[in-house]
């Protein structure tokens, strides 16, 4: 059985409320599988940017991640891409290549908080785990130790009423067949700028 960590609520039935940690993953079939699956694919979408690049700048992809990475965030690198795209690139080729950019910023805020939020479940409901970002959980965490008084008498009332509120709040939720839409959209990307890269090397060669 697989540790578990993270908090878990019920009601005084013991009927489940809500449950947060690493282990929710396991609750639905394939969903911790889909989630390896679409962070491999969005490293190789990553690569393949480098890449194409590196076409573009004439230089190998290290040099090419090199300079992109100078920007602090996934987002400036692409707004840094789309530079160097419109220093090297024109008419239907820039615009083909700027769709493909305005695609990867969409699919990596979705991505992001796959990758770096925290999973919970919800009671009553089997087939969708809901995706938590890390400051909202810590400040529901929070609340809930100083409402239980950290050993002390605890607030029941007051807990399962924290308790409702966060469930509430918490409604970014994702089901399997969610996920592997994600995962698509992450190999089409994937495909089109490895499209991109060779159209741009055969330009050179006819040019």
């Amino acid at each position: 059985m697989a540790e578990k960590y993270g908090l878990r609520f019920a009601n005084s039935d013991g009927s489940l409320l809500m449950e947060v940690g690493p282990h929710v993953v396991k609750d639905v079939t394939g969903f911790s599988e889909r989630i390896g699956a679409i962070a491999a694919c969005w490293a190789q979408a990553e690569v393949s940017l480098y890449c194409l690049f590196a076409v573009l700048l004439n230089v190998t992809p290290d040099e090419a991640a090199s300079r992109l990475k100078k920007y602090k965030t996934a987002a400036q690198a692409t707004e840094g891409a789309r530079t160097i795209a419109a220093d090297h690139l024109s008419g239907e080729e820039l615009q083909r290549l700027n769709e493909i950019l305005d695609r990867m910023d969409l699919v990596r805020a979705r991505r992001n908080r796959i990758q770096h939020d925290v999973w919970a479940r919800k009671g009553g409901i089997d087939d969708t785990l809901f995706a938590v970002h890390a400051n909202q959980y810590l400040d529901f965490a929070t609340k809930i130790l100083c409402t239980s008084g950290l050993g002390d008498s605890e607030d029941f009332d007051g807990i399962i009423a924290l308790v409702g509120e966060f469930s509430d709040s918490v409604s970014v939720g994702y089901t399997v067949s969610e996920l592997k839409a994600l995962e698509s959209e992450l190999s089409d990307l994937n495909k089109d700028l490895m499209s991109a890269m060779f159209t741009r090397i055969l330009a050179r060669k006819e040019g």
